[in-house]
């Protein structure tokens, strides 16, 4: 009988959360998160993961009958691995997401962006790194042309 091992866990949680992710940049237009900027093969790819993630972990060797029941990773400690993975996932995303917007989209389109926007909402027009780099200059310089929202 086949034990359920933690970096199985691990790597279904990390391939679903990063199908995950790359849907939801899609759906809310955060250009900054996402690997393929065409909508349809973002959706078909990021659906193709998470399936792929569950056929993996659940139905590969008839896991869910006969192992899942019996030798399943402990509770806590799929606590544990699911948080840490689920937060590696993320970072991960943001940093290639980054990366590609800087080697690969760098200003083929401009942000066409009127008002600045802040917090998390940054990333329908830039990436990740561009984010942070103008917060730290914020914070740096002056706050003077900073609007604050009621």
């Amino acid at each position: 009988m086949e034990i359920v091992r933690a970096w199985q866990y691990f790597v279904f949680v990390f391939i679903a959360v990063m199908g995950m992710l790359q849907l939801i940049a899609t759906c809310h237009q955060l250009k900054g998160m996402l690997f393929i900027r065409n909508k349809p093969i973002t959706v078909i790819l990021s659906i193709a993961a998470i399936v792929f993630a569950f056929w993996w972990f659940f139905f590969r060797d008839s896991r869910i009958d006969t192992v899942m029941r019996s030798t399943g990773v402990e509770g806590a400690q799929q606590f544990t691995v699911f948080c840490w993975t689920t937060f590696t996932a993320l970072v991960v995303t943001l940093i290639i997401s980054s990366l590609l917007h800087m080697f690969v989209y760098r200003r083929r389109e401009g942000t066409g962006q009127e008002e600045r926007l802040e917090g998390a909402y940054q990333l329908r027009y830039v990436s990740w790194f561009e984010a942070l780099r103008e917060a730290f200059k914020g914070r740096n310089g002056s706050h003077a042309g900073t609007r604050h929202r009621d």
